[in-house]
């Protein structure tokens, strides 16, 4: 029999008990014909967001938070994974405020990272990134203000607002449905916490995503540059970006040690930079002194042409992009 994949399982713990919580939902509903559906109700970003869109899903109320993520079908990756931490008890107390990912969100995720996710030892690399997303106490559309927030990790969450929408982390914040216990956000992207600083997030996930760019950055001699204060912004290749260039020129910037460090350099940007900070056509200017060209179509931020995989994932001095292609400068 072949091995489940996480998001099977997430699946079917999910499966397993909504039921158990439709029930519970139903009792707590004020109307008991309530259905569960999800509306059109997108939100455009506006500033320098380039019209980047939060979400066009609207999560209806059902009871308690664990009810809503269980019972509105956008959230069932998100359900499985709370059954798969344990986590369900915890979040029925409260008050909480949850920016919860769709399922669209997690499958923006290379399948490789979520399962290195799950799959981490004792289950607390899972935790730390759900509890990321939840926010002790309830907080109000109205009563969203820009600033920081603690989790219930432990990490901190940055809000922004870039004309009438929200942003958390650089992610923009969707609908929010008031639950008993507080309220549910409905974000497009998955908040990822920093696990250390550039190098260390980039080792956590080497076996996954970036066994190459982890050997290609040792061998150049930058992993002090790129752990120290910086901040820093890098487009980082996932393997599968590599594995896309011919071999003829992934030997020749190896064996050529400043091309290499060219190369590498000219997916490093000074400063911490998230995608709602991100304009149609900006240039940005990299650590090799030459400009990286942004693009943004129907909402996707494009680097040189090539769209970012993974946005904001977060480091203790600077920020991560995950990009599904290797930036080459001309």
């Amino acid at each position: 029999m072949n091995r489940e994949t996480p998001r099977t399982r997430s699946l079917r713990a999910a499966i397993a008990v909504v039921g158990v919580f439709a029930i519970t939902a139903a009792a707590c509903s004020d109307d008991t014909n309530d259905a569960v559906t999800t509306t059109s109700a997108a939100t455009s970003g506006g500033g320098t967001s380039g019209g980047v869109t939060s979400t066009t899903e609207t999560p209806q109320p059902m009871g308690d938070i664990v009810a809503t993520a269980l019972t509105n079908q956008v959230f069932t990756e998100l359900a499985g994974l709370a059954v798969d931490a344990g986590l369900v008890e915890a979040l029925r107390g409260g008050p909480f405020t949850v920016f919860a990912p769709t399922d669209a969100a997690f499958a923006k995720i290379p399948l490789d990272m979520l399962h290195a996710v799950q799959d981490a030892a004792d289950g607390e690399l899972l935790k730390t990134v759900l509890l990321h997303h939840v926010i002790d106490g309830a907080i109000t559309p109205d009563a969203m203000v820009e600033g920081e927030l603690t989790t219930l990790a432990g990490t901190t969450l940055t809000v922004t607002k870039v004309g009438d929408t929200f942003y958390v982390d650089g992610n923009p914040v969707g609908p929010g449905v008031e639950a008993t216990n507080g309220y549910v956000y409905v974000m497009s992207d998955v908040l990822v916490p920093a696990v250390g600083d550039i190098v260390d997030v980039a080792v956590a996930f080497k076996d996954c995503c970036f066994n190459t760019l982890v050997e290609l950055v040792t061998k150049a001699g930058l992993v002090d540059t790129l752990k120290s204060a910086g901040p820093f912004t890098v487009f980082a290749p996932a393997d599968a970006g590599f594995e896309a260039l011919p071999a003829s020129t992934v030997n020749a910037v190896v064996s050529n040690m400043d091309l290499l460090t060219t190369v590498l350099t000219y997916h490093v940007v000074p400063g911490k930079i998230t995608t709602e900070q991100l304009t149609d056509g900006q240039k940005l200017t990299t650590v090799a002194g030459v400009d990286l060209t942004v693009t943004i179509v129907d909402g996707v931020v494009n680097i040189d042409g090539n769209p970012i995989l993974v946005q904001n994932v977060q480091a203790t001095n600077g920020v991560i992009h995950v990009m599904g292609a290797v930036l080459v400068p001309a």
